[in-house]
C-alpha cells in the first residue's frame, strides 16, 4: 500500500503529555486527522438516521413489526457483502471507495429527506431505500477501517482506535437527543436534512485524505482474493482466537441489549425516559473508556486486560440482571461501557496490528460479518424472556459471557503473550513498507506472523 510516508504523517519530535497523550494519533497527523473528522460526521449522520427513521415508522404508520423488518433488510445486505467489500477495499483505492460509498448515502438519505418535505413519503420507499444504504456500509466500514492503520504509526494504533471509538460513543450520546430535539421546531424532514448534512460533511473530509494503491500487482483473481482472506485467518490461530473473542461472547451479551426496553419498562417502570437515560449511562462509559484506552499504548500486557475486561463485563451483566434498584442499574450501565469499550478496543487494535497490509480490508470485513452474527442471540432471548422475564434470561447469557470467554482464552494460548504477537506484526509490517516492490507474482495469503501460530510465552 503506497502512502504518505510515516515522518509526514506524524510528527513526533515534542514529547506528547497529558491531553496531548490521549489524542497523540492526531497530533502532527493531517491525514488521520481528516478521517477521524470524517469519522465524526459518519457516526452522528449513521446515529440520527436510525432514531429519525425508527420515529418516521412509528408517526407515520405505527407498525413496530415493520420497523424489525426494516432493521432486517440493512443487516442483510452487511452479512452478505460484507466480505466483497472486502476484498474491493483491499485491490482498488480506498479513499475513491470511501467518497463512492459516502456520497451513495448521502444520495440515499436525500431520497427520503426529499420525499418527506413533499408528503409523498410511503413505506414501501423505505423498504426500497434501506437496503442499498445497508449495501453502502458493507463496502465503507471495511475501507474505513483498514484506513486507520495505513495512516497511523503502530505504535500509537491503540490510540486512534480508541479515538475513533470515542466518536462513535460521543454519537450515541449526543446524536439522539439532538434528533429528537430538532424534530419539534423543523419537523421530521429538518431534521432529516441535519443528518444528511453529517453525512455530506463525512464525504467531504474525504476528500482530503491521500490516495492508497494496493502494493501488491493484481495478477490473481476477484475468486483468489475473496478466499484468501478467509485462509489467511485459517492460517492465524491468534487472529482467529481474536475474531471468536469478538464475536462469541458479544452472541450472549445480545440479551441485555435487546432486553433493555423490558427492563425500563416493566422491572423498574421507568418507561421511555429511564431508557434514553440508561443508553446515554452506557454511551458516557463508553466514551470514558475509550478514552482510558487511548493513554494505554505503551501498557505491556493487553491480553490480560482484554480477557479481564470482558470477565468483569459478564459480571456486571449479570449483576444488572438480579439489580432491583434502577439507581444501581444505571450505574451498572456506565461501567458495563466502560469496560466493553476496554475489550473491544483492545481485541480491534490487536487484530488490526498482526494483519499484514494485504489482506487487511478482507479480514476486517470478515470482523464487521461477525457483528452481523450478533442478533442471533437476541431471537431466542426474546422468546425466552416471554415466559420467564427478562433478569433470567439477561442473567443466563451473563453466565454464558463469561464461560465462553474462559473457554476461548484457554483454547488460544497466544492471547498470554498477546504483546509480542502485536509487535511482530508492527515490526512485520515496517519491513515491508519499507521494501521496495519486487515486481514478481505476490501470493494473495501472505504469510502469518511466527508468533500468530501459538506459543505460551508469559505477559
Amino acid at each position: 500500500m503506497s502512502v504518505l510516508p510515516d515522518d509526514r504523517r506524524f510528527d513526533d519530535a515534542v514529547p506528547l503529555t497529558g491531553w496531548r497523550q490521549t489524542f497523540s494519533s492526531l497530533s502532527g497527523n493531517r491525514d488521520f486527522t481528516f478521517l477521524f473528522a470524517g469519522n465524526v460526521g459518519f457516526f452522528f449522520g449513521m446515529q440520527m438516521m436510525m432514531i429519525l427513521s425508527g420515529w418516521l415508522v412509528i408517526d407515520e404508520w405505527d407498525n413496530p413489526a415493520y420497523l424489525g423488518y426494516l432493521m432486517a433488510t440493512a443487516a442483510i445486505p452487511m452479512l452478505v457483502l460484507a466480505p466483497i467489500g472486502g476484498v474491493v477495499s483491499d485491490r482498488v483505492d480506498k479513499r475513491k471507495l470511501l467518497l463512492a460509498t459516502q456520497c451513495l448515502l448521502v444520495v440515499t438519505s436525500s431520497a427520503v429527506t426529499v420525499l418527506i418535505l413533499t408528503g409523498a413519503i410511503e413505506s414501501w420507499h423505505l423498504a426500497v431505500i434501506t437496503p442499498v444504504s445497508g449495501a453502502a456500509f458493507s463496502f465503507n466500514m471495511p475501507g474505513r477501517q483498514a484506513l486507520v492503520a495505513i495512516l497511523v504509526p503502530r505504535d500509537r494504533l491503540m490510540n486512534a482506535i480508541s479515538l475513533s471509538t470515542a466518536a462513535m460513543n460521543a454519537s450515541r450520546i449526543i446524536a439522539p437527543p439532538l434528533a429528537g430535539l430538532l424534530v419539534a421546531p423543523i419537523g421530521i424532514g429538518g431534521a432529516y436534512v441535519v443528518a444528511v448534512a453529517f453525512y455530506a460533511s463525512s464525504a467531504a473530509t474525504t476528500a482530503f485524505l491521500p490516495p492508497s494503491r494496493p502494493r501488491r500487482l493484481r495478477e490473481f483473481t476477484f475468486f483468489e482474493d475473496f478466499t484468501g482472506g478467509f485462509r489467511y485467518i485459517r492460517t492465524s490461530p491468534l487472529l482467529m482466537g481474536l475474531l471468536l473473542f469478538a464475536t462469541v461472547p458479544m452472541i450472549f451479551a445480545m440479551p441485555h441489549q435487546t432486553l433493555l426496553p423490558v427492563f425500563a419498562d416493566e422491572v423498574w417502570k421507568v418507561g421511555s425516559v429511564g431508557f434514553g437515560v440508561m443508553q446515554a449511562s452506557s454511551g458516557a462509559g463508553g466514551l470514558l473508556g475509550a478514552f482510558f484506552v487511548a493513554n494505554l499504548d505503551s501498557y505491556r500486557r493487553k491480553g490480560t486486560l482484554m480477557v479481564g475486561a470482558a470477565l468483569a463485563y459478564g459480571a456486571l451483566m449479570f449483576v444488572f440482571a438480579v439489580s432491583p434498584w434502577f439507581s444501581l442499574a444505571l450505574g451498572l450501565m456506565g461501567l458495563l461501557g466502560f469496560v466493553s469499550m476496554t475489550f473491544m478496543t483492545v481485541n480491534n487494535t490487536a487484530i488490526q496490528m498482526v494483519i499484514p497490509d494485504e489482506v487487511r480490508g478482507r479480514v476486517m470485513s470478515v470482523m464487521m460479518m461477525t457483528f452481523g452474527l450478533m442478533p442471533l442471540g437476541a431471537v431466542p432471548a426474546g422468546i425466552a424472556a416471554q415466559s420467564l422475564g427478562a433478569p433470567p434470561v439477561v442473567a443466563a447469557g451473563a453466565v454464558l459471557f463469561i464461560a465462553s470467554t474462559l473457554v476461548i482464552f484457554a483454547a488460544v494460548p497466544s492471547f498470554r503473550s498477546l504483546d509480542r504477537g502485536m509487535e511482530e506484526g508492527r515490526d512485520r509490517e515496517t519491513s515491508r513498507r519499507a521494501a521496495p516492490p519486487s515486481g514478481e507474482r505476490a501470493s494473495p495469503v501472505p504469510a502469518a506472523a511466527p508468533h500468530a501460530h501459538g506459543g505460551r510465552t508469559p505477559d
